[in-house]
């Protein structure tokens, strides 16, 4: 009898549901958080095999949010290895937006176009040619909103491992006087494998699709499929790091000289957070 109401009362203080748990962010006013994004693509293009590594580094700040359990992320490219130090370098622009405790993002903002303006003062350039830089600037801000603010949204209800969730971007890029347009929708899928010491184990896969299309009537289409892991600090309330490999096929289209057909392409893209 004794052994019974021992094992009674162990089922009874082990909940139904143990090993689930609830996913939030836990980014508070104050914090500065840091992103080193490495990337490494390989390609072969018309029997040229190539290789291309990139590290960018963002900084984020939290700042107080517009209402309760919000945040608002002031977010900079404090180095990036596309840096040029010319009118189109990528520390020049700033990033702002809105986030809830369960990743979701709103009112994204961009900024920059003075800072280019002040690189372009004394350079004496045509009106017109002015004008495209800051064209230009707009586009690559928008093209590089995705990946500041890359964060997941977690469902709102507990997970426990074998469960998974989805995130759908779709994003939409245009400059130059609408020579150039860009539309990409992108679907990633997180299954949680192990919740251990801390840290939450996710297994990752994606796929997007990217048309385009440029000056002359000039497109392209840019699929890509990959997999990966994941891990976040169930006590930081963050990632900690996030490494994805992907295969991505480019149709070139019409595009003179590019050649028919899909080229291929092999990258791997890894994210680490660190809080300062």
């Amino acid at each position: 009898m004794k052994w019974f109401l021992i094992a009674v009362s162990m089922l009874i203080s082990t909940p139904a549901y143990a090993g689930s748990h609830a996913f939030v962010y836990k980014l508070s006013p104050g914090q500065v958080w840091k992103a080193v994004s490495d990337s490494q693509s390989r390609s072969e293009f018309m029997g040229r095999k190539d290789v291309t590594r990139t590290r960018n580094v963002i900084e984020y700040k939290v700042l107080k949010g517009p209402r309760p359990g919000w945040v608002t992320l002031s977010a900079r490219i404090v180095s990036s290895s596309q840096k040029t130090g010319g009118p189109m370098d990528p520390s020049l622009m700033r990033f702002q937006a809105d986030m809830h405790k369960s990743g979701e993002i709103r009112n994204i903002r961009t900024s920059g176009g003075d800072r280019m303006s002040a690189q372009m003062n004394g350079q004496d350039l045509p009106p017109e040619t002015a004008a495209m830089f800051k064209q230009s600037f707009q586009f690559m801000m928008d093209a590089w909103k995705a990946s500041v603010f890359w964060f997941p949204e977690f469902p709102e209800q507990t997970m426990e491992p074998g469960d998974e969730f989805d995130m759908t971007m779709k994003s939409g890029m245009g400059g130059c006087g609408g020579a150039m347009n860009m539309k990409t929708v992108a679907k990633q899928v997180f299954t949680l494998d192990e919740i251990r010491d801390g840290l939450a184990y996710f297994s990752v896969r994606e796929r997007s699709l990217t048309k385009a299309s440029g000056p002359g009537g000039g497109k392209s289409r840019t699929k890509t499929a990959g997999k990966g892991e994941a891990i976040f600090d169930l006590r930081e309330g963050m990632w900690v790091e996030m490494t994805t490999k992907s295969r991505i096929r480019v149709n070139l289209g019409n595009l003179p000289g590019m050649g028919p057909g899909d080229h291929e392409m092999l990258n791997i893209h890894k994210i680490a957070m660190e809080k300062e």
